[in-house]
């Protein structure tokens, strides 16, 4: 069925909904009884509620609750929600049904604010939001001076976790959706956590949604490294200390190490595994700066995306680059069987 199409015909027709849906729900029926085995992949295609193929992104540098484990029933499926915003960890953990669904709501202002879902993935804590109000406008913000998501999350900015936020978009049932990502910059990352949050604005509203989310840190498999790749000059060394492996994530934590007459002004990296497929950086910061007699020594954290399962090992190709120069660390193998 051509998208397109369909959406055009549902948005112009004089037709009732309720009975497109129910003629499109008869052919799904039909539909498994020919192929039973594609139920799932079925229903992910005719889900498509969102207006629009793609949701802009916005990097961030930072009740009464009713918990339900059912996908709801005016809400697009997750993962297809996911897929929408571009956030691949929600998408592949989704499709892995390692997402939790919820139905945590807060009501300010005649606007409810509902999270229908949450993931907890190595260091990247996922959820989806609801706004449902009869004043709620994308148009009738102040564009000039609005939040450029379309909403604004609670507190200090140096407070709010690190993250990507999905632009409110609003959906065919007249709600508004969006798909937040946070980001946990800790050394030791805690295995159950309770993300705190609020907002203050959604679309055109002000008020005061909080939301207390509990998430629990889906397996991890740690690899412990302890390998190095110098210059030539031996001047700039990279130490690999160990890989963490989520489900749909990973964060490799190194220590490098450069002259202290010299400073550099960071250490790109770039990942292959064994077929020489890159693994997608997510991002690359340093978590602490160690001064001595002869050197300054960081310890840094890279967050990657999936790693593939049959992955028997990764090449690290480590380079510091400086204000004219670029200088080349030997690569680091990571080995991945046991």
């Amino acid at each position: 069925m051509d998208k397109e199409w369909f959406d055009k015909t549902l948005q112009d027709s004089e037709l009732p909904k309720e009975d497109i849906m129910r003629a499109i729900q008869d052919g799904m029926n039909d539909g498994r009884k020919i192929k039973r085995k594609n139920k799932v992949k079925s229903r992910m295609k005719l889900s498509a509620w969102v207006t629009g193929t793609a949701a802009s992104v916005v990097l961030a540098s930072g009740f009464v609750f009713s918990p339900v484990n059912t996908v709801l029933a005016e809400m697009p499926l997750i993962g297809k929600l996911y897929e929408t915003f571009n956030f691949e960890i929600g998408k592949e953990l989704s499709a892995s049904n390692l997402v939790t669904e919820l139905n945590q709501k807060a009501t300010s202002n005649g606007v409810d604010v509902t999270v229908t879902s949450a993931y907890y993935d190595g260091n990247v804590i996922g959820v989806t939001i609801k706004a449902e109000g009869e004043d709620l406008s994308l148009e009738e913000m102040d564009k000039g001076h609005g939040p450029e998501s379309g909403y604004a999350l609670g507190g200090d900015d140096r407070e709010q976790l690190a993250g990507a936020r999905g632009v409110l978009k609003k959906a065919k049932d007249g709600s508004y959706v969006a798909a937040l990502e946070f980001e946990m910059r800790n050394e030791e990352l805690p295995k159950d956590y309770t993300l705190s949050f609020s907002f203050i604005s959604m679309a055109n509203i002000r008020g005061d949604w909080q939301f207390d989310v509990p998430v629990k840190q889906l397996s991890l498999e740690k690899f412990m490294v302890n390998e190095k790749g110098s210059s030539k000059d031996g001047n700039y060394t990279m130490e690999i200390k160990s890989l963490s492996i989520g489900k749909a994530t990973a964060t490799l934590e190194y220590t490098s190490t450069h002259p202290l007459n010299e400073m550099d002004e960071g250490v790109n990296i770039k990942i292959l595994d064994d077929q020489g497929n890159e693994v997608s950086l997510r991002s690359n910061g340093v978590l602490k700066q160690i001064e001595d007699q002869n050197s300054i020594r960081k310890l840094g954290e890279v967050h990657l995306g999936k790693i593939k399962d049959s992955s028997k090992f990764l090449t690290v190709y480590a380079e510091v680059v400086k204000k004219n120069e670029r200088i080349y660390l030997a690569p680091i193998k990571i080995n991945l069987t046991k």
